[in-house]
């Protein structure tokens, strides 16, 4: 074979991470624009396998996209290399083989063990001489960000003209892997299992975990849309109608089946149509689509805050409340167990361990209970609940974990009873007997009042709520309030605080019902 002869040239890579999918895809659209021949490959990496924050639910994400993105490849002869070793060393092996010249791939917005990752990937492309090209999938923008002017950038990148087709076949017919230099270690499909990785599913895992694909993110944004988005606006609160109320969506955008400005492109288009209807129906439609086309920019601008502070994973964003008391971190284990006699608090853990979700008013709640009422360090709970979800995306959930404990210091400090959000989202306690057996045979009353009468066989709280609580607030105003946790907040703000709409001083009342 020619050196001239393709299989021989210098490769373009499509480092394919968390953008499992053909459309609106800019990496791949720029790879393909590139070359006449392109590598797409993913890497199944050692060290983010063995992170403290990876679960069996992102290993099963990672197989099940990465098999449907093959075979959707496949009738037009496009390929995906997969590889079982880290991203550098997979680099390294691939150009040993064969030159590389570029890479291409969007910009991850992550935790530090694949921040730590692509800073040594950006040192052996400079080393080697290799062009690597990071380009953004989501309204979340690097360097140096005005957060005042952040809305108006945000919703240009949002503008639906600006998604690149999906590619044609013939240019995904550019896909191809040189098989003669990689065959012997790209894995088939039938090998990309969770438990090869070191990841098993349990079987109620398996049975209630949502399918991650592009072909289901089409499926699941089509049926948010036109059939069950209607109860979204007041449905989301609940732990037994956001099953069904709520998009869905959380696990495609956290890995990349779907992108956001897809998302918020369907969503406009869907408004429009119902834009001019006043049924009562259209009414409650045109209510939920607002509501959910304004988390879309939530959802952008709690990532932004870990790509502005990386540290954040580590440490509060308020250095202020670093040294907040946290007696309680004994009860951990019990907390993830779902043993903590709260009986709303049991049945939204053990629904998280088996189906990797949970509406985001059940997550606050869980976290508050913990950090607020059984007073374990926020950190201690960061990874173990990182597991938990299936739609794990870091810098929401770093965000959100830290606004939840209080240790932002620009929000409200809510602290949920257990007692009374039972009484207000499970009154008949059917999400609670879904997921707690040991109470299917108990009166919804009784189930009601156990903080008052405690059911036999079932556990009483390790804490007293209002006890600990009341005590968490001490602890917590004591350092809010001094001049120098002020300026800080003031601090935070600017860097990170939302500019919709104005900020409104903190109520006096404290505690969530």
């Amino acid at each position: 074979m020619s050196n001239d002869h393709p299989m021989n040239r210098p490769l373009t890579l499509w480092w394919i991470k968390k953008d499992f999918r053909l459309a609106d895809n800019p990496a791949l659209t720029a790879a393909l624009a590139q070359d006449e021949r392109v590598l797409a490959v993913f890497f199944f990496e050692p060290d983010i396998l063995a992170a403290e924050e990876t679960s069996a639910f992102h290993v099963a994400a990672w197989c099940e996209a990465l098999t449907a993105l093959r075979n959707r490849l496949a009738p037009h002869g496009g390929e995906v290399l997969v590889l079982h070793m880290g991203a550098v060393a997979g680099a390294a092996y691939i150009h040993e083989k064969q030159a590389i010249r570029a890479i291409f791939s969007h910009e991850e917005i992550g935790s530090e063990v694949t921040y730590r990752r692509d800073r040594a990937f950006g040192e052996w492309t400079a080393a080697n001489g290799v062009d690597w090209h990071e380009l953004p999938q989501t309204g979340v923008f690097r360097g140096t960000l005005d957060r005042d002017r952040r809305a108006a950038r945000w919703k240009a990148f949002m503008r639906a003209d600006n998604i690149p087709p999906v590619p044609d076949p013939g240019q995904l017919q550019k896909l191809s892997i040189p098989s003669d230099h990689f065959g012997e270690k790209n894995l088939p499909s039938e090998a990309l299992l969770p438990q090869n990785f070191g990841h098993p599913l349990r079987p109620d895992q398996l049975q209630y975990r949502q399918a991650v694909s592009e072909p289901a993110a089409e499926a699941t944004l089509q049926s948010f849309l036109y059939e069950r988005g209607q109860c979204y606006s007041g449905g989301i609160s609940s732990p037994n109608l956001a099953f069904t109320c709520g998009s869905r969506l959380s696990v495609h955008l956290a890995w990349g089946t779907l992108t956001a400005r897809q998302v918020y492109a369907a969503t406009e288009a869907r408004q429009a149509e119902v834009k001019e209807a006043d049924s009562e129906e259209a009414k409650a439609w045109k209510n939920s689509l607002r509501s959910f086309k304004s988390r879309l920019h939530w959802r952008d601008h709690f990532i932004q805050r870990l790509e502005t502070e990386s540290g954040m994973e580590f440490m509060p964003l308020n250095p202020a409340y670093a040294e907040l008391p946290t007696p309680g971190d004994e009860y951990l284990e019990r907390w993830l167990a779902g043993q903590t006699g709260w009986p709303l608090v049991d049945a939204c853990m053990r629904c998280a361990a088996s189906t990797g979700f949970l509406n985001f008013r059940m997550r606050a709640f869980i976290t508050s209970v913990a950090v607020h009422s059984l007073r374990i360090d926020w950190r201690k709970i960061l990874y173990p609940t990182a597991r938990l979800w299936a739609d794990y995306e870091p810098g929401i959930h770093i965000s959100q974990t830290q606004m939840q404990a209080g240790v932002v210091g620009i929000n409200q400090l809510r602290i949920y009873s257990p007692d009374k959000q039972l009484a207000d989202h499970d009154r008949e306690a059917t999400f609670v007997k879904a997921w707690v057996p040991e109470l299917r045979e108990v009166e919804p009353k009784a189930i009601l009042r156990h903080h008052l009468s405690p059911i036999s066989d079932y556990p009483t709280p390790p804490v007293d709520w209002r006890e600990n609580s009341r005590a968490m607030k001490a602890d917590y105003y004591a350092i809010k309030t001094l001049p120098e946790s002020r300026a800080l907040a003031e601090e935070v703000y600017a860097r990170h605080g939302s500019r919709k709409g104005p900020r409104r001083p903190p109520r006096k009342k404290t505690t969530t019902p």
